[in-house]
């Protein structure tokens, strides 16, 4: 399977260093959703197997973006990561299909903002209203029973969801003999004054656009 993933220059570097890129999420702005994470983490293990000795949490990548398969517009991707100045390796990449879960981009954003995943305006009703009246228990089960839907990518599109048409990937880990090509780039987002003086995190592991890098 082709995929596209952006990370930092210096997670690139580490790559050609050490053979091998594994997501450290205490290192990445995306640790304030773990909980979230280690839902995808079981969910991983369940679809695709067990992680590797010495893998927390998965790599992310790009597999299609608003409806069509290709690599990311480096022209975009300058605005969406990082800030003016910073640089970035857009790897293509290969990875064995029975490796990667594919998910649904907007299906996950509605994850990480705790919400129930629904096709019809109709439908999150009927759902928030069986929700409300559940025990705490029982809201968490049926939750992440609801969440699980974010794998089915079969194309939905109309006035209340938009579904299948941008899709990323997961997987254990990277490893240097899977990149296919790498396009570096520099990031063009000016940093806001309030945030200038501030220490960065290193945010590899997230997904982009959106919710993070890929």
């Amino acid at each position: 399977m082709i995929l596209w993933t952006i990370q930092d220059e210096k997670v690139y570097e580490n790559i050609l260093k050490t053979g091998v890129y594994r997501c450290d999420l205490d290192r990445s702005i995306m640790k304030e959703w773990k909980p979230k994470y280690d839902w995808l983490v079981s969910q991983m293990m369940k679809r695709i197997g067990e992680k590797p000795a010495g893998v927390e949490y998965p790599v992310w990548a790009c597999y299609q973006w608003e409806g069509t398969r290709k690599r990311p517009d480096i022209r975009c991707e300058r605005w969406r990561n990082g800030w003016k100045g910073e640089r970035f390796a857009c790897m293509e990449i290969e990875i064995p299909d029975k490796d990667v879960l594919l998910s649904d981009f907007d299906d996950w954003s509605m994850i990480l903002n705790n919400g129930l995943l629904s096709i019809t305006e109709e439908e999150d009703t009927e759902l928030e209203q069986k929700y409300n009246y559940l025990s705490e228990q029982d809201k968490k089960m049926m939750k992440e029973r609801n969440w699980e839907r974010v794998f089915d990518l079969t194309p939905v599109d109309n006035e209340w969801v938009v579904r299948g048409d941008s899709i990323q990937a997961t997987f254990w880990e990277l490893r240097k003999d899977q990149i296919r090509s790498v396009r570096m780039f520099t990031a063009a987002t000016p940093k806001p004054k309030d945030q200038e003086d501030s220490k960065d995190e290193n945010m590899a592991g997230r997904l982009t656009p959106g919710t993070g890098r890929i």
